[in-house]
This record gives structure tokens, sequence and C-alpha cells, in this order.
């Protein structure tokens, strides 16, 4: 074995920061044991580490055990159906999807609930998407998420959750990065896995998605993926969710595609058998059952593809199943009614498993084994969480999720012996979790923004707040508000209700008293505009639905729709054009919006905040706007006038950063009327994304004048991917938080001063443009082409393995040499580590075992992510390609991939040796024709790393 020290070795800024806090105030250390992830020496932590959480067992005759076999034998084809097709919830809890269950035979009614943390009427904790979370590179944060998550879910009346998202981040810029755990295979198994056992060991049914190929690209264009680079890469969290996770059940996507080698024509994953049966339910072993995306499934015909559970589709309706499955039909057919059966047991199961059973309809001969607590006449609607918990669970997460991306001459850790201007639109409204499958929060919590945080820190007399680019405003004032165009018209604005009478309200600042339910109340006059500048001209009202029905489920108090909503109450006009109005800060709740009342239940459902951004020039402008608040508003009827001038408001923020010591400026990645995560679900283009220009402007005027000054401007930055940055060597210090959950601000002002040591490590690459992706001018990559024989355009994943990092760190992939602008696994820190001791041994499952030391080498405790990465194999065939490029036999290669990391704690000087199991299917690859794994036997390059483009050490080993 031949050691190699490489070039360029040196002390890295690397990260800090354990999970200090969770559920119960109890510390955290990476001690997870998985398949392949055993750590022989325990990082140091502050408390003693929680013991992991595991899933509960799976029966070995599962899932015909005999309690399923005795139900099924006793259902009549209606009750069949009951179990496997969607159903109308008696008491609506604003969750997903609702099951009816067959009550008489102790088959209890079952919700299943959104996703990342729980997403119902009512509160639940917001935690940090999960992108954001993956930065951590820490399986125990994982481990604690779901245990959270799953104490919350049980408490919120939910019986399974739908997470995690085991997608790829293949795409940069695709809008549902933020829910993955980013783009490379392993970590995401990992992660998956360990969440999975957390959610699961509290007794709530998790469920994978998406199984699979669901990954930004256009849903109903054909893709094309080889079978090497399926089973490697999109296939592989899956596989480790159902193998290492014990996952519950998985949900088929929207996607249609074609293994290429497997599969002769391409179909959509619902209606997939090879995927359903032969990969999930065959060489995975899935004991419980796959549920079709909401509208996914496409035919009857699926339950035979191994589809077992709808939602808004009919196609598993009565109406169509059961004279198909029904023996005194016509029209049975005994493939129906097998595989429905099949499909009715393996739900059964796992209600079995998670012992959601009701024993009192079971004879006693037929009770199952686990302890079952059931109880089919329970109207449980309980609301309440263990707020505390959620909280230090969600803050210790969100430390442990920054990144700090840049940090020139030390900029970062800022003094609180200094004044700070606080700049950028996200200082004052927190993204904590946009987008509409996640827990929005406790607005309380939310609203405890980075300024407040900030300002707590080095307290108010040393902190200018100057937002710059303004989602509040300010109240327009009366001295800008005209009833009519002549000049002694009275200040205000004439307000008109539906009755015809009229009053003249010389401000409207949202605290009216007179405004009813269901009235309809309009605004006319002019705004005296006296400075020419771009308004932003905001409409705030209150947010939310109360049915009247106080014994309903959160006491009738609801979230208004998302989707297929009511006409918008507000209306706008200006000059006497209609305005389209939206949320001038895309990924901000209305819980985050300051300002509202506490509807009747306590609860705060916040404002919701509409908007245009308009040139307005120096004179009177006719303004006309109009309220319709419903009979079921949650809150007293108000409204509130606002505007921000985007001029003036920069040239504050400019004064700010000329006169205080240091600047930091929050942006965000919002688009206006658009929440990342519920916007667009294809990414065709795979263009990166983009800052909104008003908010690059802003960064770019501030930190000049704050550098004009003499001073440190640093960008906090929250996206749910990666992004664009032209303005990055414009700035000293840039910190990557992501969307970071309702306790977001607190963390972000921890880690800006210190108290937290930032030790997020980039869990997908940030390319430096659009010209420098695995995606530039590959066009069958992205919207698809149209080739040979083919009827209609597919695309082609002729990227095979090499994804993400993957592509640009091989030569022959990546062949014009492009650099990324931050690479996969990158983040600094306040202190330095040096890696020493890279030992490999041969291990006896045919994988590996690496050991090596990593010294705390700075002036401050920290936390590295060490990752090995492994080369390729002499031994494996050249691969061999199909016309499209396709790999359909040999084997493709990428020069490195990740095959293990840790997330190791060290105090100053301390160090720490580390044994990290590689497992044989890491350094194996899948046979396309042999539908096998084959070992990548040879002398194969093992290095230790802080990124995928900084690797330390190097070994040779050879592999058998």
């Amino acid at each position: 074995m031949n050691q190699i020290s490489n070039q360029g070795r040196r002390d890295r800024r690397v990260a800090k920061t354990a999970l200090s806090m969770c559920a119960g105030g109890v510390g955290i250390a990476l001690v997870l044991s998985m398949a392949s992830g055993t750590l022989v020496a325990a990082a140091a932590q502050p408390t003693p580490a929680t013991t992991p959480r595991v899933s509960p067992a799976t029966a070995l005759d599962a899932p015909f055990t005999k309690t399923v076999s005795y139900l099924l034998s006793q259902m009549t084809p209606g009750e069949e159906v009951a179990v496997v097709e969607h159903g109308v919830d008696p008491d609506n809890h604003g969750q997903a999807g609702y099951l009816a269950g067959v009550p008489r035979l102790g088959v209890p009614a079952i919700r299943h609930a959104d996703a990342l943390g729980i997403n119902v009427y009512a509160d639940g904790t917001a935690f940090p998407t999960r992108l954001g979370l993956a930065s951590s590179f820490d399986r125990n944060a994982y481990n604690v998420l779901g245990e959270e998550v799953g104490k919350q879910g049980r408490a919120l009346g939910v019986d399974l959750v739908y997470g995690p998202q085991v997608d790829m981040a293949r795409y940069p810029s695709w809008s549902r990065n933020l829910t993955t755990n980013g783009e490379d295979a392993f970590v995401s198994s990992q992660f998956s896995a360990a969440e999975i056992n957390g959610i699961q060991s509290t007794g709530l049914m998790s469920q994978v998605k998406h199984v699979s190929f669901y990954n930004g690209q256009d849903r109903d264009t054909p893709s094309l993926i080889g079978s090497q680079a399926a089973h490697e890469i999109y296939l592989a969290p899956a596989q480790s969710a159902i193998q290492q996770g014990g996952v519950s059940s998985v949900m088929c996507s929207y996607a249609i595609f074609q293994i290429v080698g497997e599969q002769s024509a391409p179909q959509y994953a619902c209606s997939n058998s090879n995927l359903l049966t032969n990969i999930v339910k065959n060489q995975f072993q899935l004991k419980g059952f796959i549920t079709s995306d909401y509208t996914a499934s496409k035919a009857t015909s699926d339950v035979l593809a191994g589809m077992d559970n709808e939602f808004a589709s009919s196609n598993l309706s009565a109406s169509k199943l059961v004279p198909l499955i029904d023996l005194t039909s016509s029209s049975f057919s005994a493939p129906y009614a097998a595989a429905t059966a099949n499909a009715v047991a393996r739900m059964l199961y796992e209600y079995e498993r998670f012992g959601l059973l009701d024993n009192s309809k079971i004879p006693t001969a037929h009770e199952s084994a686990v302890p079952q607590h059931g109880d089919v006449t329970s109207t449980y609607n309980g609301t309440s969480v263990d707020k505390q918990s959620g909280d230090n669970v969600a803050l210790a997460l969100a430390e442990e999720s920054g990144v700090l991306l840049k940090n020139d001459k030390d900029a970062l850790p800022l003094s609180t012996n200094k004044t700070v201007a606080v700049v950028g639109p996200t200082s004052t409204l927190l993204p904590a979790s946009p987008g509409g499958e996640r827990a929005r929060g406790f607005g309380d919590q939310v609203q405890y923004t980075p300024l407040k945080a900030v300002t707590a820190q080095v307290g108010s007399a040393n902190v200018t707040s100057a937002p710059g680019v303004d989602w509040i405003g300010d109240t327009v004032p009366t001295a800008n508000l005209r009833v009519t165009k002549d000049a002694n018209a009275l200040p205000g604005l004439t307000r008109a209700s539906a009755d015809g009478s009229t009053t003249v309200d010389s401000t409207i600042d949202g605290q009216q008293t007179t405004l009813a339910k269901g009235g309809q109340y309009t605004w006319t006059g002019y705004l005296n505009v006296t400075t020419a500048d771009t308004y932003g001209l905001l409409l705030q009202r209150p947010y939310g639905i109360n049915t009247g029905n106080k014994s309903a489920y959160n006491g009738g108090i609801q979230q208004e729709p998302s989707r297929n909503a009511p006409p918008e109450p507000l209306s706008l006009s200006v000059d006497d054009a209609a305005q389209t109005i939206v949320n001038p800060g895309g990924n901000i709740l209305p819980n985050a919006f300051p300002g509202g009342e506490r509807a009747s239940n306590n609860q705060y459902l916040g404002k919701q905040n509409l908007g245009v951004s308009l040139e307005l020039s120096v004179g009177l402008h006719k303004i006309s706007f109009t309220y319709k608040p419903t009979l079921t508003t949650a809150t007293a009827p108000t409204v509130r006038f606002a505007w921000a001038p985007l001029a003036q408001n920069t040239a504050k923020a400019v004064a700010a950063a000329k006169t205080n010591d240091e600047t930091v400026i929050f942006v965000d990645d919002s688009t206006p009327g658009i929440t990342q995560g519920a916007g667009p679900n294809s990414s065709t283009s795979a263009a990166l994304r983009n800052l909104n220009k008003t908010q690059v402007e802003l960064i770019n005027t501030v930190s000049a004048a704050a550098h004009a000054a003499g001073h440190k401007a640093v960008v906090v930055l929250n996206s749910g991917t990666a992004v664009a940055m032209p303005w990055v060597n414009n700035v000293d210090a840039v910190l990557e938080m992501w969307y970071p959950g309702e306790r977001g601000g607190e963390a972000t002002s921890n880690l800006l001063y210190g108290l937290v040591n930032p030790s997020g490590k980039l869990p997908m690459t940030f390319p430096k443009n659009d010209d420098s992706t695995p995606f530039s001018s590959n066009l069958e990559r992205t919207t698809g082409t149209q080739t040979g024989t083919e009827t209609r355009p597919s695309i082609k994943w002729t990227d095979g393995v090499d994804v993400g990092y993957r592509w640009y760190t091989d030569q022959t992939a990546n062949v014009n040499g492009y650099e990324p602008l931050y690479p996969f696994g990158f983040g600094l820190s306040y202190t330095t580590f040096r890696y020493s001791g890279l030992r490999v041994k041969n291990a006896k499952d045919g994988g590996l075992d690496v050991t090596f030391t990593v010294k705390n080498t700075g002036e401050k405790d920290g936390a590295d992510s060490p990752q090995v990465y492994i080369g390729a194999s002499p031994d494996l065939a050249v691969p061999t390609y199909d016309a499209n490029g396709i790999v359909t036999g040999g084997f493709q290669q990428s020069a490195q991939k990740l095959v293990q990391f840790d997330h190791i704690q060290l105090a100053t000087g301390q160090s720490k040796t580390a044994t990290l199991h590689v497992d044989r299917q890491q350094v194996s690859a899948w046979d396309t024709i042999g539908q096998k794994w084959v070992i990548g036997s040879g002398d194969r390059m093992i290095s230790l790393g802080a990124s995928s483009e900084e690797l330390v050490l190097s070994v040779t080993r050879k592999v058998r």
C-alpha cells in the first residue's frame, strides 16, 4: 500500500458545530452505525450522545401474517377498495390524504401528511429544509430530526408522513432540490435511512418519495436512463430506505421513463412493473406498499404493475375495481383479484407492524404478536406538540446546516463590540420553510428574525436596520393621500362600502375596527408622489379561515387553500390600470409577517402580503383598491396600504453601510409570487437560479459603500439550491443558511458572531455559471432530443453515473475542465484541521476499512466532516453505448466517488482517530447485462479530503 501526500496539502478552514441540543436537551454525537456507516471512534461531544432510534422490525412472513390473512379472508370486495383507494375525511385535519379503513374489522382510518415536519392545520415545528440539513454531513442529526417529526405527527393525529424525499439534485436549479439530500447517492442513502429510522421509531409510518427518476426534468417527456446509472445513482437511496431504513412504503412519481437494458419502452412510474414489482418489491424486498403521487396513477392496470394505493385519481375506485375482483361479477379477473389482495395485504401488514389495528374487532386466535393500540371508534383530534422540544431540535439543526462559503481576511465572526448595519429583505422576514409541503412553524418563532437575533446579540444601540429592499413597507402617510385631485382636497382615501355608505380614512394602517366579515370595501383617491422612484405598493390583510365549527380539528381554524383557491379578496388599480399583485417575497409565508391577530384557538396565522412594483413619477396617481373579507376570515378584517420606495430605501442602506463598522446583507432566491418547492416541478433548461435583480443590485451597491468606508460586507444567503453568484467577488464573506426553519434567525446570528462555529459542507455543487455545468450544450439531457426512429423527443441521461461533482472531477466527462464556483463537500470554519495516518484494509465483506486521524489545529473548538473517495477499478470492462449515448454494456466509472464520510467534533488541539467501513456495494458496479452487482477489483485509489476538489491524502489498495 502506497501512501501519497497530495500536492498543495495545507491546513484548511473546515467546519464546526455539533448538534448540541435535541429533544429533551440531550446532546448528540455521531454514533449511528448503519450498513455502510460504522464509526469506531465516536466524536467528542459536550453532553452524552443519544442511542440511535430504529424502525419496528419486519415479520419474516410479511405481508401475509396470520392477522393479515384473517382480515383479508373477511373482507368484501368493496372493503378491499376502501383500504387502497382515497377517501373523504369527515374531520379534515388539513393533511394530504385520507383512507377510510374497515372499522368493522378493526382497520382504522389512516391519515397521510406532507412532508418535512407535519403539515396540517395545527402548527408543527418548521425544521431546516432537507438540502440544508444535508450540509451537516451528520447521520445522527437526521435520526433526531426523524424522531421529532414522528413525535409531532403522532401528536397531531396523522399516521404516515410523506418523507424523506430521495430524489437526486441532478439539475442545479430544480425547485424541489430544497427537500432532497443533494446530488450524491451515498449521502442521500445514508441520511434517508437515518431519518426513516427516527420517524418510524415513534410509531409514525414514513413513506419515501419518489420512486423514481423524478429529478426536475419535464415529467411528461420520456427519460432514457442506463441500467447502471439507474441502480448506482437514482435507485440507491430507495434501496437504502427499504433495506436499512425499513420504510413502510414508497411513492411512485409522475415521471415517464425507460431503464435502458431492462425495459423495451418508456412507462409512467406508477404503471412501471419493472420498477415497482421487479426492483422495489422483488430486488429490494419491500414488504410494505406503494402509493401513487397525487393524480400520478394512469390506469386501473397500475395495480397489476405493483401500485397498491391511489390518491386524487379514480383508477382504483369501487366502480372500476370491484367488478374485476368480485367473484360473482361477469367481469371478474383472477389477476386483478390477486393483485388487489396483495395490495391490501401490504397495507394491512404495515398497519399491524406499527400497532394501528384495533384488537377488539379481531379474534384472539388471529391477533398479532405485535401490540396493537388502534381504536376504530376514536375521534382523537389533538393539536398540541411539545413545542420546546421541537424548538431545541430546530435550532440545533439550523446551526449545523450553515455553510461558510467565503471568509476573506477573517471577516467572520463579527465582533459584538462593533456596530452593524443589517440590510436586506430577509433580515426582517424569515424564509423559514417555504412551499406547500412542509410544516409552517410557530408564528412567534418564525417572526424571530435575523434582525431581532442580531439586536439581542449586540444591543439595539449598535444596530442600524435598513432593509433596502423592503417587503413590509411603511404605511403610506396621510400627507401622501388625497381624496380628489383638488389641491384643497381632504387628506386620505374615500372608503365605499357595499351598502353605498362612504367615509374618508386618513390612513389605511391595518388598524380598522369597522370592517365586517362578508363585506366589500373599496378605497379610492390619489397617491401624491413627491420623489420619483420605483415603488413597491403593498396591500396586507389577515390570513386564514375560521369555519365556525369549534368542535372540528384545530377548533375549525384553517390555512387558506393554495390549490383551487377562491378569488383573492384584495385587488389594486393604479392610474386606471388593474395590477397583478403577488407576494413580493415569494418564500415568505403568511405567519412570518408581523402585525396580525391570533385566531380564536390562539394560533398565529399571519397576513397575506401582496403588491406590485411600479415606477412612479412625481405628482398625483389615481389609486383604487378593494378588499372583500370572506365570512370565514379567521380574525377581524383589516387592510394596510404600504409603500417601499426602492432607491430611497437603498440610499438608507448605503448610508448605514458607510457609518457602521460591519454590514450584513440578507438575501434569498425568491421570485415574486412563487414559493420555491411549490412552483414548477420541472426545470428543463437546467439554468442556474439567479437572485432577484433588485437583491443583486442591493448587494453590489451596499458592499461598495461599506468597502469605500473601510468596512466589511457579509452576505447571508437563503436558498433552496445552488445559485449564481456574479456578485461574490464584491463581498468579504458568504454564509449559506438555506431555508433554516423557524429558529433560523437565531441560528444565523449565532453563526455570524461565532457563538457557534460553522461546520456545514455543500451537499451539491455550486457551478460558476450556466456554461460550466454537465448540461451546458447538452440539450439531450435537459429539454430532450428526437433521434433515429423516435416518434417523439426523449431526454437522454447521457451523463450516466457522472452526476454533480463526479462530472466535474472526471476529465473524460468534463472535457473542457470546468471548475465549480464551490465544490461538493466544501465548507469553511473558524478553525483549522489537519488529516494524517490514512490507512486502508480489506474487510471481510469484500469492502474496505478506512482509518485516519483528524486534528483541530486552530484556536476554536470545531467540527469537521472528512470525506472518503474511491477511484476507478482497472479490472472492469470499458462501457459500450447505444446510439443515444446510454451505457448498454461494460461499466462507466467516475474518476472518484464518495464512499464514506464522518462528522467529528474536536476541541482545540484535540485529535481523533476514526475507522469507517466502506461496504461491498460501494466498491462494486451494476452490471447492465448480468443485472447484478460486480465488485470493482484491482488496485484502487482511496482518498481522504475536505471536499471533492481538495483531496489531502491518498493510498492505493487492492480490492478483491
